[in-house]
């Protein structure tokens, strides 16, 4: 699935490395393929508003291969309990970075979402199309901007169609600390789909998630300490908000 703090990393290396390439007065070469990845601390694991590790802690890891072209596949990996047996999540991504100007760019993947040991009949496996574009320095110097939007033809168990709405912001406030933001828009194919993957009372097909917190830049390590929740009708423990505190080394 595509992660807040993990995604936000693969795009910012993917840029640097899209940026590198496209720059005409580079004195290096720019090898063809490069390697970058992340490894993630959480105190829970959150996927648009929603607890995938039943709010316990969460080791995440990502790699990712980028051709100088654009071009990027990449690994990601964490703990997960999404009730149905199995205990991983393992994601397999494929996408194209095109740069629009020295501080933007479009982010053009396909995500193949896995949750291997899951009883089959449950149909948690799903895939994603998704269009995010990312802004650095958009308003003053040290924000970032994104906005993107994902589909989905068979959504996880089995449950439609699926649009996801997302955008995030992300503002400096003192030195390395930011304001961390984010709003999230699912819609499902319909009330009976929605309550087969969420639950609820059978009255919604839509729901809305946000996440509002501190970022910060620390010896090499990205840390977040954030609120996150939704509107979900719902009294599952994993649809309540929670704080969520992270740590991330890039490399």
């Amino acid at each position: 699935m595509f992660k807040s703090c993990a995604q936000q990393l693969l795009t910012a290396s993917l840029l640097m490395a899209s940026a590198a390439t496209f720059a005409e007065d580079a004195p290096e070469v720019v090898p063809a393929v490069s390697l970058s990845g992340s490894l993630t601390m959480a105190t829970d694991y959150r996927f648009r508003g929603v607890s995938m590790s039943n709010r316990d802690p969460a080791i995440q890891g990502a790699l990712t291969f980028s051709h100088k072209s654009g071009a990027y596949l990449s690994l990601w990996a964490s703990n997960a309990d999404v009730g149905a047996g199995g205990n991983v999540e393992a994601d397999f991504f494929v996408g194209y970075i095109l740069p629009l100007t020295e501080k933007s760019f479009l982010d053009i993947n396909y995500a193949d979402v896995n949750y291997p040991g899951t009883i089959k009949e449950f149909h948690t496996d799903f895939s994603e199309f998704g269009v995010n574009y990312n802004h650095s320095d958009l308003m003053i110097g040290g924000d970032y901007f994104t906005a993107g939007v994902f589909y989905s033809p068979e959504f996880a168990f089995k449950s439609g169609t699926e649009i996801y709405l997302n955008t995030s912001y992300k503002f400096p406030v003192y030195k390395n600390i930011k304001l961390v933001s984010s709003l999230g828009y699912t819609k499902l194919e319909d009330n009976e789909q929605f309550a087969k993957a969420f639950g609820g009372d059978g009255q919604q097909d839509d729901y809305f998630d946000y996440k509002i917190g501190l970022g910060a830049e620390v010896l090499g390590l990205n840390s977040e300490l954030v609120w996150i929740d939704n509107n979900i009708d719902n009294d599952a423990n994993i649809m309540k908000g929670s704080v969520v505190f992270s740590l991330t080394k890039p490399f």
